[in-house]
C-alpha cells in the first residue's frame, strides 16, 4: 500500500476534528517566540480538558450525591460546573506538560502508535489519581451502589482521558507515523456519547432526592406507669480505664462496664447514643458540613482532599456551618418521651433544637458553646450550671447532659501535658460534683463515656443500680425507654438491660422540626474553632 500524503493525513485528521488551521506548524515554530504555538496550544489542550473534565465531574458529583443523598436538585446544578471546572483546567495543564516536554526533548519523539497510547494511558493515570485519592479519603464506607456506579464512572472517565489527551499529542506523532494510530482511525463518537450518557446519569442521582423529611404526625403509644428518675450523663473523652484511674469517681457507681467504641465523628456517636439507631437512620455524620447558598440541605460527607468545596467556600460560593438541628431525622430519647407526656430536660447535645415543646425542655449547645470563650472547662460548668436549675426548679422524669471538656483537652487542645493532667483533673472533679448532687436529688444515674478520635481505650458505660450486662454502647437507649415504660424501636438495635421488655414498635417515625430553628450564629462557629473542633 503507498505511504499517504502529508496532504492526505492532515485532511483525515480534520475530519475527525483533530487539528486546527495552525496546528500543523508546531514542528516549523520556536514555541518561546510564537504566539501561534501558544495559541494553538491552548486549543488542543482546552479540547481535551472539556472531554476529561466533564467526564471527572460526572464522577465526583455523582459519589457526593450518592453520599449525602440531598432532596433537592440544586446540589448536583452547583457542584457539577465546580467540579468540572477544575477537572478541566487539571487536564490541560498535564496535557500542555507532555506537549511541552515532547517538544523540548526530541529523544521522546513518538514513531509508534504504541508510544503515542502509553503517554496517553500514562497521562491519563496522572490525571485519575486525585479522583480515586479523593473519594478513598471520605469517613466510612461505600454503599454497594455507589461502588458500582463509581467505579463504572472512574473507569469510563479514564477511558475519554485516553482518548481526550493522545488525540491532544497526535499532532506531534504526525511527521513520524504518516498514519493515523489505530485509536484515532474511528470517530470521537462514542466517548462523547458516553459522556452525554453519564452527565444524563448524574441529573437522574439528582433528582432522586431522598423522600420527605417531616413526619406527618408524631407515633403514639402506651407508656406504663413508672416514677423512675433517670440521668443520663455523657462525657466525651472519658474511657473506662481514665474512670477506673479515679477511685473516688468509680465508687459512686454500682457496677461499669468496658465497651467497644463507636467510630464516625463525635456529633454522629453522641447522635447515635441519643436516638438510640444507626446514623444511616438518624443521619448526623459530621461536626461541620456545606451548605449551598438558598438550599435547605447540608452536605456531610466531604472527602477531606475536597479542596475544591473548600475553596468554593472560601469565595462565597458555598457557606461553611456546623451541623444544624435539622440534619437529624429522628428523635432523641428525651424527645420522644416529651412528646407524650414525660418531663424531659436535655442540655448541651449535638444537633440539639434548643427549644421548649411538650413536655420537653432542650437548651442547646450553640448557646453554652458560645458563652464559654473557649474554655472547655466553663462549656462543662455551664452545661452542669443549667442542669442544676433544671432539677431545682423542674425536677423532670428525664435529664441529659453533654460534657465535652475532656474531649476538648486530651485530643483537640494544644497545651503540654503537664497542662492536660491537670485541666483534665479538674473537668473529673467537676463531673464526680455533677454525679454525686444528681444521685443526691433522687436521680439513677446512668453515666457513658467515648474516648476522642485520637485517644486510646474502651467506651464505659457505669449505672448506680444492677443491671445485665452490656453488649453494645447501643444498648442504652433502649434500656432507657424501659425504664420510662416505653418500647424500644426495632430500629434500635441496641437490647435492653432493665426489665427486659419483650414488646417493640416498628420506629417513632422521622423527626418534626422547625426549619426556622436551623440557623447557626457565626459566634457559635467561631466557638467551635477555638475549642478544636473546626481546623
Amino acid at each position: 500500500m503507498p505511504e499517504p500524503s502529508f496532504e492526505t493525513l492532515r485532511q483525515q485528521l480534520r475530519e475527525r476534528g483533530y487539528l486546527s488551521r495552525g496546528i500543523e506548524q508546531w514542528f516549523a515554530l520556536d514555541p518561546w517566540k510564537s504566539r501561534t504555538f501558544w495559541s494553538e496550544l491552548l486549543v488542543v489542550a482546552l479540547k481535551a480538558g472539556v472531554l476529561a473534565g466533564t467526564a471527572a465531574g460526572v464522577f465526583l458529583t455523582t459519589v457526593m450525591l450518592l453520599r449525602n443523598r440531598p432532596s433537592a436538585a440544586l446540589e448536583g446544578a452547583v457542584l457539577f460546573p465546580l467540579y468540572a471546572i477544575t477537572s478541566t483546567i487539571l487536564a490541560m495543564f498535564i496535557v500542555m506538560f507532555m506537549a511541552l516536554l515532547l517538544k523540548s526533548r526530541p529523544a521522546l519523539a513518538i514513531d509508534r502508535p504504541t508510544g503515542l497510547l502509553a503517554i496517553a494511558l500514562t497521562s491519563s493515570a496522572i490525571f485519575v489519581a486525585p479522583l480515586i485519592a479523593w473519594w478513598r479519603h471520605f469517613e466510612g464506607t461505600s454503599e454497594n451502589q455507589e461502588l458500582v456506579l463509581g467505579a463504572a464512572l472512574l473507569a469510563t472517565t479514564f477511558i475519554i482521558a485516553v482518548v481526550a489527551i493522545s488525540a491532544a499529542l497526535l499532532s506531534f506523532s504526525i511527521y513520524e507515523l504518516r498514519r493515523i494510530p489505530a485509536i484515532h482511525r474511528s470517530s470521537r463518537i462514542l466517548p462523547l456519547a458516553v459522556g452525554a450518557l453519564a452527565v444524563a446519569l448524574i441529573a437522574a442521582v439528582a433528582s432522586r432526592g431522598s423522600g420527605p423529611r417531616d413526619a406527618a404526625s408524631p407515633l403514639q403509644v402506651v407508656v406504663s406507669q413508672s416514677k423512675t428518675r433517670i440521668a443520663l450523663i455523657a462525657v466525651d473523652g472519658l474511657s473506662e480505664e481514665l474512670l477506673r484511674a479515679r477511685p473516688s469517681l468509680t465508687s459512686a457507681f454500682a457496677k461499669t462496664w468496658p465497651l467497644p467504641r463507636l467510630g464516625g465523628s463525635t456529633a454522629e456517636r453522641w447522635a447515635t447514643i441519643g436516638t438510640g439507631v444507626q446514623p444511616a437512620t438518624h443521619g448526623v455524620h459530621a461536626i461541620e458540613g456545606f451548605r449551598i447558598r438558598s438550599s435547605p440541605n447540608v452536605l456531610q460527607a466531604v472527602s477531606s482532599l475536597d479542596v475544591v468545596l473548600r475553596s468554593a467556600a472560601q469565595a462565597g460560593i458555598i457557606t461553611r456551618q456546623p451541623m444544624p438541628p435539622s440534619v437529624r431525622r429522628r428523635d432523641f430519647l428525651w424527645e420522644i418521651a416529651g412528646a407524650r407526656g414525660v418531663t424531659a430536660t436535655d442540655v448541651n447535645w449535638w444537633t440539639a433544637s434548643g427549644q421548649i415543646a411538650g413536655a420537653s425542655r432542650s437548651f442547646s449547645q450553640s448557646s453554652i458553646f458560645s458563652a464559654s470563650g473557649g474554655d472547655p472547662l466553663r462549656v462543662d460548668a455551664l452545661a452542669a450550671a443549667r442542669l442544676r436549675d433544671e432539677i431545682r426548679q423542674h425536677q423532670p422524669r428525664l435529664i441529659t447532659v453533654y460534657l465535652p471538656a475532656l474531649d476538648i483537652i486530651l485530643n483537640r487542645g494544644t497545651a503540654d501535658r503537664s497542662m492536660q493532667f491537670a485541666s483534665s483533673a479538674r473537668a473529673l472533679e467537676g463531673l464526680e460534683a455533677l454525679v454525686r448532687e444528681t444521685a443526691a436529688s433522687g436521680y439513677s444515674i446512668l453515666l457513658v463515656g467515648m474516648p476522642g478520635d485520637s485517644q486510646l481505650g474502651h467506651a464505659v458505660v457505669a449505672t448506680m443500680s444492677p443491671m445485665a450486662t452490656p453488649q453494645s454502647i447501643y444498648d442504652v437507649t433502649p434500656t432507657i425507654c424501659d425504664l420510662l415504660g416505653f418500647p424500644a424501636s426495632r430500629e434500635m438495635p441496641g437490647k435492653t438491660l432493665g426489665n427486659m421488655r419483650a414488646e417493640r414498635i416498628d420506629s417513632y417515625g422521622l423527626r418534626r422540626h422547625d426549619s426556622t430553628a436551623t440557623a447557626v450564629t457565626q459566634e457559635y462557629y467561631d466557638s467551635l474553632k477555638s475549642l478544636g473542633y473546626i481546623r
